[in-house]
């Protein structure tokens, strides 16, 4: 079975003996690896590949419970017993996230006190940093701690992208502060978007999480535990941030429309002032304008002159109403 399964399905696997050696498990190894009790064993699987979706349908390793979840498209995060051993559904990110926010993923996984069985569809940021950590010499004993260090990556790749959100909204808040409130709407927009989506991939993996540490298998032992639960808390405390560059996204977002909204009302306030100093004038160029007979001083050399000086008179007069009644 095993020897059917292409490079391409198997996105890579790990073997640790009894004395804490690693060596990469080639698809041919699989079936001999599983059923060697004294190694522990991940294999990370492309859910997309036909081959790596056969293997897992007839794998006996597997309870059903986990092939069904290893094999589903449901991206509901969950972690549930599954024989002797959890599977479950834990988020993760696309590893191109910051240039698109869309990519929101998920990784599939059963473990238990041997192995480490997951598969993803599109390759994710955190798995692919756990990877290189193994390539440059990180050794694990059990498969647990492979989740445990994978939760850390996660938190880490969470906690960056909430720097660059946050650094974003210092440089908008900035651009606020100068007066400029036309620039920033659109940027502030798009980190509303991104936090919005964070939350609602984090909220449900957080409660998946937490409640896995309320019936931990009793294979999972004391320090193993105790590594755990420091990890599900670190991605815990990331909520509280999100919800601070979300709240602060809103705060700038309703100011810079705020002094939008004063900026549009001042030009109106001035267009319409403008427009009531020279109404008057526009009827008195209007009424001479008329080229009628019997229009007063058409043939008086000085005309022209005493018109100028009633537009002027008319203005002042404006002005000084306009003043009386304290709208300028």
């Amino acid at each position: 079975m095993a020897d059917v399964m292409s490079r391409r399905g198997l996105v890579c696997g790990y073997g640790v003996d009894l004395s804490g050696k690693m060596t990469e498990i080639e698809p041919s190894e699989i079936d001999a690896v599983l059923a060697a009790e004294d190694m522990m064993v991940w294999l990370h699987f492309d859910q997309a590949d036909v081959e790596a979706r056969a293997w897992i349908e007839t794998c006996e390793h597997l309870p059903e419970t986990a092939r069904t979840i290893l094999l589903s498209s449901d991206t509901h995060m969950r972690i549930e017993s599954a024989g002797r051993g959890l599977a479950g559904v834990v988020g993760d990110l696309h590893h191109e996230f910051s240039q698109s926010p869309n990519q929101l993923d998920v990784l599939r996984l059963y473990i238990d006190n041997h192995c480490l069985v997951s598969v993803r569809r599109n390759p994710l940021s955190s798995v692919t940093k756990l990877r290189q950590a193994i390539g440059e010499g990180l050794r694990v004993k059990r498969p647990i701690t492979l989740i445990t260090h994978f939760l850390h990556h996660l938190t880490d790749t969470l906690g960056d992208l909430m720097l660059e959100l946050a650094d974003n909204v210092d440089t908008v808040e900035e651009t606020i502060l100068l007066g400029r409130p036309y620039q920033p709407g659109e940027e502030l927009g798009r980190i509303r978007r991104v936090a919005a989506r964070l939350r609602r991939h984090m909220i449900p993996q957080q409660h998946a999480l937490l409640g896995l540490l309320s019936h931990l298998p009793e294979w999972i032992g004391r320090d193993d535990a105790t590594h755990l639960r420091t990890a599900v808390e670190r991605l815990s405390a990331l909520g509280h941030d999100l919800e601070l560059v979300q709240e602060r996204a809103r705060l700038l977002q309703e100011q810079a429309s705020a002094r939008l909204m004063e900026t549009t009302s001042r030009n109106l306030y001035i267009l319409s002032v403008a427009t009531t100093i020279f109404l008057p004038i526009s009827f008195l160029t209007g009424l001479f304008g008329m080229n009628l007979g019997g229009l007063p001083d058409l043939q008086n050399p000085h005309g022209f002159w005493y018109g100028l000086a009633l537009m002027v008179v008319t203005v002042i007069v404006t002005l000084f109403l306009l003043r009386r009644s304290k709208i300028i």
